[in-house]
């Protein structure tokens, strides 16, 4: 009988996915630049909440690391969890660039034909989605990280963890701050500061890894779990509000090796784990996260529907209209995506069952 999988987990997976929404409403949206225009409550708003999506990335490799720890080295049966996802990844690049290309006055891009077909049936390599490529390459990777985090000890594991931490997260993003930028460099690993790479992916994986190995529920109060993700995001607004003048300290803020933005999915991960409850609808909403991705991260995709949600062209000097819009909007997005990558499940699903079939009458000759 398959083990059902805790529906908490699979709650904080959702949110991530409205985080990553979120994320796009302020910067491809348009509405972070255009709250910030109007200054005062609109203003300190605006920066808070693109602190408090900022670690949804996060949050998906770290969720990762914590189921995926637990594998034994079986390398047919974690390939085909890629192949599943690359299958996913490949139908949406393809169906969708040819929508694009049917619609080529509705979808505005400066690309020829000949490019848009190359990327749209080489997803991984031409890195369509940044985030889904870097992701199916950690999958590629985890059967052997496995091997080492399994073995080691715990004391082992967490030398490993402040050393990793250190240089991939601590010395990046200090380096990247005016007052050390002089003494602490960090030439060739611009792309480690962002935290867009594998090797980013492969250090949060680490610290999913280490919950789940170890992580066991502690007695303390649950809420504290909360009070420390929110207490993350505060101290990196108040840094960015209060001193960004002095650190030149956006970019950091912004960066997903900022430790501020890893603690706080250390801490959303810690609250969730522990919330034991079975939902089926939880589950198979959570199922359609990585679909909504696709469908509204794909390049044309993007611009179009971001055409339509512009802020530039709002009047965004009322809080509370603002959140009512951003809410909405990404009510919407994540609903229609999910809708669409429901009816790509159960297609996936009826041609699975008719292959079977299909085998079992071709005839032995």
């Amino acid at each position: 009988m398959k083990k059902k999988r805790d529906s908490g987990i699979e709650l904080l997976r959702i949110f991530a996915m409205l985080m990553v929404i979120g994320v796009h409403i302020f910067v491809y949206g348009g509405y972070f630049d255009s709250a910030c225009e109007q200054g005062g409550i609109v203003w300190s708003s605006a920066h808070f909440m693109r602190l408090f999506f900022r670690p949804a990335v996060n949050i998906f490799v770290i969720i990762t690391g914590y189921f995926m720890v637990h594998s034994s080295f079986d390398l047919k049966k974690s390939y085909r969890r890629v192949l599943s996802l690359y299958a996913t990844i490949f139908f949406y690049s393809v169906v969708l660039g040819i929508i694009v290309l049917a619609n080529r006055n509705v979808f505005e891009t400066e690309y020829t034909v000949p490019i848009i077909v190359g990327k749209m049936l080489l997803p991984l390599f031409s890195q369509e989605w940044y985030f889904l490529t870097d992701y199916i390459l950690l999958c590629l990777f985890a059967p052997f990280m496995n091997i080492a985090l399994q073995r080691i000890t715990k004391y082992e594991y967490q030398i490993l963890l402040i050393l990793t931490s250190v240089v991939m997260s601590l010395w990046l993003c200090l380096s990247n701050l005016e007052p050390f930028w002089d003494v602490l460099r960090d030439n060739g690993h611009d792309g480690l500061f962002t935290g867009k790479n594998v090797f980013s992916f492969m250090y949060i994986y680490m610290i999913g890894g280490y919950i789940g190995l170890y992580g066991k529920k502690r007695k303390i109060p649950q809420f504290l779990y909360l009070f420390g993700a929110f207490f993350c995001v505060i101290i990196n607004y108040f840094i960015w509000t209060r001193f960004d003048e002095f650190l030149t300290y956006e970019d950091v803020a912004m960066s997903y090796a900022n430790p501020l933005v890893v603690l706080t999915a250390v801490f959303a991960l810690s609250f969730f784990k522990d919330l034991h409850f079975y939902s089926r609808v939880v589950n198979v909403i959570a199922s359609t996260t990585i679909g909504i991705y696709a469908i509204h991260e794909l390049e044309y995709m993007r611009d179009l529907i971001w055409s339509k949600f512009d802020f530039s062209k709002m009047d965004c000097s009322d809080l509370t209209v603002n959140l009512i819009r951003i809410v909405s909007i990404m009510m919407f997005v994540f609903f229609a995506g999910a809708i669409i990558e429901l009816a790509r499940q159960l297609l996936f699903i009826g041609i699975g069952k008719l292959i079977p079939a299909r085998k079992q009458k071709t005839p032995i000759t």
